[in-house]
């Protein structure tokens, strides 16, 4: 049975979650006034909570913050609130807000790296003469993979008949009914993944889309099965 803490929550009570690798965190400001008794769990275990009226923005020592939780998520199952551990000193507080800015900072030069990077990428590929066979375009729907695809066989693999389809939107196969050495069943895997942009992702348990500079230049599909 779910039973909400109804520990009163201030300014530097420390919490614990162990979503998205948080970890430690100390509360930085609470809005609003606190109904602990209103919380209530709107499913078995208390993953699904309503209730409660403030609010609370969270620093943690990993270097992220939360803004605004709900004070029914921190008095669910999948928060801590240690008051046990005393409050934390402004000090403390303002140390890793400090820090917090500094990750988000890196955060940001490092995805304005990452851009330009992808950037300088695109056109090397663009220019490049070793490509000069293939068609460029802005396309994710699988046409162009397909086409790109059916020319980079034929060049790997001139006395092989391959199929090259694009059977819906964003969906490529790659058949054929000759059999193939190791080597050239890896030549074929190495074509495709080019084009492939949908992964699975472990972390967050969820198929996800990515295009790469290549895939920005010749186009991609998210499912390419060969």
């Amino acid at each position: 049975m779910f039973v909400p803490s109804l520990v009163p929550v201030q300014v530097g009570t420390r919490v614990y979650t162990h979503l998205y690798s948080r970890g430690a965190g100390i509360v930085m400001a609470v809005h609003g006034k606190e109904s602990p008794t209103t919380v209530r769990s709107l499913s078995r275990g208390g993953a699904i909570v309503s209730g409660g009226s403030a609010s609370y923005d969270i620093v943690f020592a990993c270097g992220s913050i939360s803004r605004r939780l709900p004070e029914a998520i921190l008095r669910g199952v999948q928060w801590r609130i240690e008051a046990d551990k005393g409050l934390a000193s402004p000090e403390e507080i303002a140390f890793l807000c400090t820090h917090a800015a500094e990750v988000e900072a890196e955060k940001v030069a490092a995805e304005a790296r990452a851009k330009a990077e992808h950037a300088a990428e695109v056109e090397a590929l663009r220019v490049n003469p070793d490509y000069a066979h293939l068609e460029q375009g802005d396309d994710s729907s699988g046409t162009l993979a397909a086409k790109n695809i059916r020319r980079m066989l034929k060049k790997a693999f001139p006395k092989v008949k391959f199929s090259v389809r694009k059977r819906d939107y964003g969906s490529v196969t790659v058949q054929t009914d000759e059999d193939l050495d190791e080597t050239a069943t890896e030549t074929l895997q190495a074509i495709t993944s080019r084009f492939k942009s949908g992964y699975y992702d472990w972390q967050s348990d969820c198929h996800l889309t990515s295009n790469s500079p290549w895939q920005d230049v010749f186009g991609s599909s998210e499912f390419v099965s060969d």
